[in-house]
């Protein structure tokens, strides 16, 4: 079983480094790596190309968005898995190993699944496996229960090549939405099977969460668009009533996220009163 990794990438030489760092670490190597520079305007494609013995390969998608990045890597791939990870995720070493083992068929059923994901936790901030528990409820838990189908994580996900053959042409490029969500929306509309593995965990950055209450809204206010774009309109206004609650949940956090300085676990008061788009999240 051959693994192809896809990485798309937008101005993300900042953690760029350390991902492909611990792709290149696995203990059952990816057969590829591809790195989508999306248009990035910082060193982001020299980071990627550095790791070239490493297998890691860089290709160029000029259309914007995250959606193109992933279209243009899953197109580029040439193995029978291709996972998927955002440049923040920070794989376990055994992550492409797990991902094979995700593969395989059920020895119940002998049948083998047409995509997997899996939850993450939060790297860069305290209270972990709060975090954990958080993004298995509402990342996983909760869309299943709004949708009535299993969610992909963008960040820890792979589809096999015959999966993404089917949905290809099916997937949506309009603006504003989740496209891991559209994803999983279409694969289950077309049949195809979403494995969900819990110890498919993987660590990613909080540094969205530390984002302004405006910028925090502009992204969340996706979840509920997507599901309207796609006609589920009980799922849209499930997901709008879990974005207000979820608003005033995680200011407390995303301030702590701001205050929180990953290098050295303490909180910076100089980091809480910056403006939200000058505070770097890097890896620690």
């Amino acid at each position: 079983m051959r693994i192809s990794v896809i990485v798309p990438a937008y101005n993300e030489e900042a953690v760029l480094g350390r991902c492909l760092e611990a792709l290149a670490r696995q203990s059952r190597p990816a057969e590829e790596i591809i790195v989508v520079d999306n248009n990035s305007v910082d060193r982001t494609a020299e980071v990627a190309e550095a790791f070239g013995a490493y297998g890691v390969r860089v290709v160029r998608e000029v259309r914007q968005g995250a959606v193109h990045a992933r279209n243009r890597g899953f197109d580029e791939a040439g193995g029978d898995v291709l996972g998927r990870i955002d440049a923040d995720t920070m794989v376990g070493p055994e992550w492409v190993a797990q991902l094979a083992e995700a593969f395989a068929a059920d020895p119940r059923t002998g049948v083998r699944p047409d995509a997997v994901t899996g939850p993450s936790w939060f790297y860069d901030i305290p209270l972990r496996r709060a975090g954990l528990a958080a993004h298995r409820f509402f990342c996983h838990r909760l869309n299943r229960l709004l949708s009535g189908h299993a969610m992909l994580w963008g960040s820890n996900m792979a589809l096999s090549r015959g999966c993404w053959s089917a949905v290809r042409g099916h997937t949506c490029a309009e603006p504003g939405m989740w496209e891991d969500l559209d994803l999983a929306v279409h694969l289950n509309r077309l049949g195809l099977r979403v494995r969900y593995v819990d110890r498919l965990r993987v660590p990613v950055s909080a540094r969205r969460i530390g984002a302004s209450v405006r910028d925090l809204y502009s992204y969340l206010r996706a979840w509920p668009h997507t599901y309207r774009l796609h006609g589920q309109r009980r799922a849209a206004w499930g997901a709008a009533v879990f974005l207000l609650v979820g608003l005033v949940l995680l200011r407390p956090c995303s301030l702590l996220v701001r205050a929180h300085t990953p290098y050295d676990g303490t909180l910076s008061l100089s980091r809480l009163f910056r403006r939200s788009s000058t505070v770097s999240r890097p890896l620690p």
